[in-house]
């Protein structure tokens, strides 16, 4: 189980970890997205950025947070590697759990940032926008949220389904006794 969790984890680099859609009625055809991966947000950047100008949202472009969950990832993925050679008996066992708390831990700590950082967004906004008549909000970290005419979905994307799997298999593996 610790070696298929640190592969999901180690797989969760190359891959998107959180993604946004967004839809509106004047554009029936076209729905915008966005995907938070390692290296930063990429997809329709350049058409949300120009629609955020409208609204006066501040596109995050530094993203100091991803650099240290990067880190995080690649570590916790060499530790649940361990996790799966460290042998038996109660040592074993108590790295085992170690692991799994620590890297619940991590995920938890991390939603908790990028729900933060959703707030930033949707709070700190130019007063001197064109439409200044629009109310902060903030998005919610799965689910949709009204933004003017916007309906802006936010969800998990295939990285932090990989390491929610890697969690499930780390929590799993540490309930199991060794004889």
């Amino acid at each position: 189980m610790y070696v298929a969790a640190a592969a999901f984890a180690a797989a969760a680099l190359v891959l998107p970890l959180w993604g946004f859609s967004m839809s509106a009625p004047q554009y029936p055809d076209e729905t915008l997205h966005l995907r938070v991966q390692r290296s930063g947000i990429v997809g329709d950047v350049q058409e949300i950025e120009t629609l955020q100008h409208y609204v006066g949202v501040r596109f995050p472009t530094d993203m100091p947070e991803l650099k240290w969950a990067t880190r995080a990832i690649a570590a916790s993925a060499v530790l649940l590697l361990l996790g799966a050679f460290v042998g038996r008996g109660a040592g074993a066992h108590v790295y085992r759990v170690g692991c799994a708390v620590a890297f619940v831990m991590f995920l938890v700590a991390s939603a908790a940032v990028v729900q933060a950082r959703l707030y930033q967004v949707g709070h700190e906004r130019d007063p001197h926008s064109p439409l200044r008549g629009m109310h902060d909000f903030t998005p919610p970290l799965i689910g949709p949220a009204k933004v003017g005419n916007f309906t802006v979905w936010s969800f998990p994307h295939a990285g932090a389904v990989l390491l929610l799997a890697a969690a499930a298999l780390t929590i799993a593996g540490s309930r199991r006794r060794a004889a």
